[in-house]
């Protein structure tokens, strides 16, 4: 009996040492639940406060006066800073440097709704934890610095008429500035610059599906804009993006083409990592 005793006492210990990551990573994720709602009718960037923590609350466009107004509550000298985020992207420069202010910190980075475009390559990356609540969507949709200038000018000014000389100079310093941005961002965070450029693929391995070829729903929606969601192994294990934690994992399993139409709506479709990661043309 005393045998039978300290047995059943090994396992509910084991069992218990076993269950500790668990509890600790739901308990992660009431925390950053509870943080979200602190911001719920904030400004587009203000401070909250949840127990012995402050929260930085941003919701919009990532342009100069976010900038200025985060610098400005960051003099406020913050305590182990949340940043909680509803953000479909904006100036690359100005995202770069939000997330060279908020580094410093250690900030976790809490997305409520959304964070894409430079929100996604910035600020997502540039945190210390990152949690997706319920119904959180991210998106990568590309680069300002593709691999090479010619690239560049296919991408961005095809459709111009032909340029020249002057205007090519010009464009070349400003991507050459682009570029160097972008590579000293990636080895400051320690990240696989392909997170910039997979997209491409990404959009090649969908283009066959309804969503992302002329798709037009049952009202006559359009295609509003796509961007790519990386799975959450990707994330980690393809660019180093590690700390991400899902309140839905499953959600975050697939590599996804994310497609919103004109009325809001949001379709994913699937893509294989054998098509996504098979070297293509950048």
């Amino acid at each position: 009996m005393k045998y039978r005793h300290r047995i059943c006492g090994l396992l509910g210990a084991l069992l218990g040492v076993s269950s500790l990551p668990a509890l600790a990573l739901g308990g992660e994720l009431f925390e950053a639940r509870q943080i979200a709602k602190s911001c719920k009718s904030a400004a587009s960037v203000s401070l909250a406060s949840f127990k012995e923590r402050d929260v930085l609350c941003l919701r919009g466009e990532i342009d100069k006066r976010m900038e200025e107004e985060i610098t400005r509550r960051l003099r406020l000298r913050p305590r182990n800073l949340a940043v909680v985020v509803d953000s479909a992207g904006g100036s690359v420069a100005r995202a770069i440097n939000i997330a060279d202010l908020l580094s410093p910190h250690g900030f976790d980075l809490i997305v409520a709704k959304a964070c894409y475009s430079s929100c996604a390559n910035y600020l997502f990356v540039a945190a210390g934890r990152k949690f997706l609540l319920e119904g959180a969507d991210i998106g990568w949709h590309g680069s300002t610095a593709p691999r090479s200038f010619d690239r560049y000018i296919d991408i961005f000014f095809a459709k111009d008429k032909p340029l020249g000389a002057s205007a090519r100079q010009k464009l070349r310093k400003r991507y050459e500035a682009s570029k160097r941005a972008q590579e000293d961002f990636v080895r400051k965070y320690k990240i696989s610059e392909d997170i910039y450029f997979v997209h491409w693929n990404a959009y090649a391995c969908a283009a066959g599906a309804p969503t992302w070829n002329n798709y037009r729903g049952a009202q006559g929606q359009r295609v509003f804009s796509v961007r790519w969601r990386p799975s959450l192994s990707s994330m980690e294990n393809r660019f180093g993006i590690a700390n991400v934690t899902a309140t839905t994992p499953g959600n975050y399993a697939d590599n996804f083409v994310s497609v919103t139409l004109d009325d809001g709506k949001r379709e994913l479709v699937s893509v294989s990592d054998r098509c996504l990661f098979k070297p293509q043309p950048r």
